[in-house]
């Protein structure tokens, strides 16, 4: 009976009664499913100089509304009065619709979307500085030489706190 019921297709009945919250996640995951794998998205980022309170996000959400079929995604950043929209398509017809919205929105950069490869950043420090090889021995003594210059720093800053005392 439960193999059944996980079979079972989801019905327009069943999301029309959906509570909001669950008809948003409904949305969500359709949205997941619009997200093409063969790495064809695009990221479009707008500058919006007028949009500064939350009525203005959500004209510019209504104004995103015709088009919910040419977007898979949208984030708004009030604070930067930034727009960040995700799209397969050209979408000269939304810039268009929220240059008509009278905010100053202006799209700034169209750019390919891929998904985000793990970069090693050096820190500053002089010891993180050194170059990262694959062996294990050299990791071995990099831990090593960080833990001793750690120790060291704790004797230096506790001698220095005893000459102190001293004066």
């Amino acid at each position: 009976m439960a193999l059944e019921q996980q079979d079972n297709q989801i019905t327009e009945k069943s999301i029309q009664t959906a509570k909001p919250r669950e008809k948003s996640q409904a949305v969500t995951s359709s949205q997941l499913e619009l997200i093409p794998t063969d790495g064809s998205m695009n990221v479009s980022f707008y500058y919006i100089p007028h949009m500064s309170s939350m009525v203005e996000v959500q004209r510019v959400r209504k104004a995103l509304l015709p088009f919910s079929e040419l977007l898979i995604e949208h984030s708004i950043d009030l604070d930067a009065r930034h727009l960040v929209l995700y799209h397969q398509q050209e979408i000269e017809s939304v810039t268009t619709a929220l240059e008509y919205l009278s905010l100053g929105a202006e799209l700034q950069q169209t750019m390919p979307h891929y998904e985000p490869v793990e970069v090693f950043i050096q820190k500053s420090d002089s010891f993180d500085s050194m170059p990262q090889h694959e062996g294990s021995q050299y990791h071995l003594l990099h831990v090593f030489q960080k833990f001793f210059y750690a120790i060291f720093t704790w004797f230096r800053l506790r001698i220095e706190a005893l000459q102190k005392k001293k004066d």
